[in-house]
């Protein structure tokens, strides 16, 4: 069957029709035309956006052992219904993604809607010792490899990673953090804890690890990926890090660049979050930072609980939200102080380039990974429109502007209204 998208704007800085209307026609899971005259299947798109298939650099869905709060079917829905044609998973599961088997598990459980990609433990059983057997892995489908939420402690096992992984041309994923100093804090440190009372972690915990970071990295070779970064100092180092000729590359959490820490100020445990939102100065150094290049990506940092994990004090709850199926909205939302075109690039290229995968355009003979958007549509994220397992979403019961219609992986197309 060949469909053709009739009218519909392109938003792809790589494609000869990026900011002009085209009727893409797709046959067989493959753009064979940007004006198309007719198909088996037409839709009408005037209004509407496209782009190629979003990539999600960093998502939890508790698959295997926490399935009740999401698992690789409802995460995948919701990944699609917010944009994504890839996904990219952490590997704190329980059993962690250490074994052969533990990648083909999730490899084998993936949606045609979602392609999902596996990212391995670095160290067996997520303890920081002893190396996993990487390049088993490797062979097996795992494209990066990480602690998830856990920081790569271990000096001598972060540099034993770089120098594994630098012949497999994959990077080392690092959620800066450093364990001592962010040990029990609830938030970030500043006149905000200090007035709820709540102990907090300052940005100097991740500063120190990106400087460690990168100075093992000079010694070791290979590629380091910083996950989730926080700070305005964080950007600077990485800034020169890059300038200096290693490769470094670093991500940002959606929600970071919207929250500061003064969204925790009535003590809503959505937004209690790792890393934490830091200050309006960090938050805007951050958009800065994509707005510069410096941020090679934007993730969704999608944590699902149920709410057994967040309906606590809290200094009990976990540290968490949901933000795959309200990533749009976001991007709506973030778009007053950075270009939409540069935050799809970000979403987008970016992540596949860290990953070095190919890059995919709308253009002819190229893949059919698209999504498409309303812009101009409002809806509300509530039990009858969630698809995650879980609600704890700083957008719950909110009015959002802008919305997914569907996404196209390939020959799988699904519209979402």
């Amino acid at each position: 069957m060949s469909l053709l998208l009739k009218n519909v704007l392109v938003l792809d800085l790589n494609s000869p029709a990026h900011g002009k209307q085209a009727n893409i026609l797709i046959e067989k899971g493959v753009i064979t035309s940007l004006a198309g005259k007719s198909a088996t299947k037409e839709i009408d798109l005037t209004g509407k956006v496209a782009t190629t298939g979003w990539f999600d650099l960093n998502a939890q869905f508790h698959d295997p052992g926490n399935e009740h709060r999401e698992d690789i079917s409802s995460g995948s829905r919701c990944a699609q219904a917010g944009g994504f044609t890839d996904v990219c998973l952490i590997p704190d599961t329980d059993p962690p993604i250490e074994s052969k088997s533990d990648v083909n598990y999730l490899l084998r459980k993936a949606l045609p809607e979602v392609d999902i990609h596996a990212f391995a433990a670095v160290s067996e059983g997520l303890k920081g010792e002893n190396l996993t057997e990487m390049l088993d892995l490797k062979e097996a489908g795992a494209e990066a490899f990480s602690e998830g939420d856990r920081p790569i402690w271990n000096t001598e096992l972060l540099l034993k990673a770089l120098q594994y992984t630098a012949s497999m041309d994959v990077p080392v994923i690092q959620n800066g953090r450093d364990i001592h100093i962010a040990a029990s804090s609830h938030m970030h440190e500043g006149k905000t804890s200090t007035n709820l009372g709540l102990r907090g972690e300052p940005s100097l915990s991740e500063e120190l690890v990106i400087q460690r970071d990168i100075d093992i990295l000079k010694y070791s070779g290979g590629r380091i990926h910083f996950s989730r970064i926080s700070s305005a100092k964080s950007i600077e180092l990485i800034k020169l890090a890059k300038k200096s000729g290693l490769s470094v590359t670093c991500d940002v959490g959606i929600h970071h660049l919207i929250f500061n820490d003064e969204s925790v100020g009535d003590f809503d445990t959505t937004f209690k979050v790792l890393p934490p939102y830091r200050s309006e100065r960090d938050r805007k150094a951050l958009v800065k930072g994509v707005k510069d290049g410096v941020i090679d990506a934007i993730c969704s940092n999608h944590r699902p609980f149920d709410q057994e994990c967040k309906q606590l004090e809290f200094d009990l709850a976990d540290p968490g939200n949901t933000s795959l199926q309200t990533f749009y909205p976001s991007l709506v939302q973030i778009s007053s102080e950075i270009p939409m075109e540069v935050l799809i690039d970000k979403i987008t290229n970016g992540p596949r380039s860290i990953l070095n995968l190919d890059q995919i355009r709308i253009e002819k003979e190229q893949p059919a990974k698209l999504t498409i958007l309303d812009p101009d549509a409002v809806w509300h994220l509530n039990n009858h429109t969630n698809l995650s397992k879980s609600i704890n979403s700083p957008f719950w019961e909110k009015e959002l502007k802008g919305a997914v219609i569907g996404t196209l992986n390939g020959s799988k197309a699904t519209f979402n209204q």
